[in-house]
């Protein structure tokens, strides 16, 4: 019995650490609540819209990841409710040391790999919240995306992810204007 009881606290105390290590996406990002409106995110500045979604950024913001910053962060509004955020990542180093995390977090990802566009994708889920991060190694592009699922589930996850690179240039900080550098996530 004692043993058993041994054994039950240490499988206890072992999945509260694993639960602990998660990031919690259920309410949203970056100060921002899932389905809240672009007016209630006054920060925001739009810089690409489609027939259904509208892209914004936070201009003079930088978000890094393993000592590196990132290029470019978008949100994607949805009948103007907050419903994903695009990430383009710098380098394999990013992309590596995100999965690590978001395994050790989570449960390892589903993987899939696409050989005709040599595409890599991992998935994993928090609640109603869909996390991908992707590799296509032929043009050395690295993404990360994370969707609310009761507002992504009607639009085309694959198109809503193609910001055109034209964008990325709006968000970039002016020459003599400062910027400040934040954590992409909050551990």
């Amino acid at each position: 019995m004692r043993y058993f009881k041994f054994i039950f606290s240490c499988w206890l105390l072992m999945m509260l650490c694993t639960a602990a290590m998660a990031y919690d996406f259920q309410q949203g990002m970056h100060g921002m609540k899932w389905g809240s409106s672009v007016s209630e995110n006054g920060d925001l500045k739009k810089v690409h819209e489609t027939d259904l979604v509208s892209y914004y950024a936070r201009p003079n913001t930088i978000y890094q990841t393993s000592n590196q910053l990132i290029p470019a962060v978008f949100y994607g509004f949805y009948n103007d409710k907050f419903f994903a955020v695009f990430i383009k990542l710098r380098s394999y180093r990013q992309l590596f040391n995100l999965k690590q995390s978001f395994d050790t977090g989570y449960e390892n990802a589903k993987s899939s790999f696409s050989t005709q566009s040599k595409q890599q994708v991992y998935r994993w889920n928090d609640g109603d919240v869909k996390i991908k991060l992707k590799m296509i190694e032929a043009e050395g592009q690295y993404k990360m995306a994370f969707y609310y699922s009761p507002l992504s589930t009607k639009l085309n996850e694959e198109r809503m992810e193609n910001i055109p690179p034209g964008v990325y240039r709006l968000i970039a900080p002016k020459e003599g204007e400062s910027a400040k550098a934040l954590p992409l996530m909050k551990e």
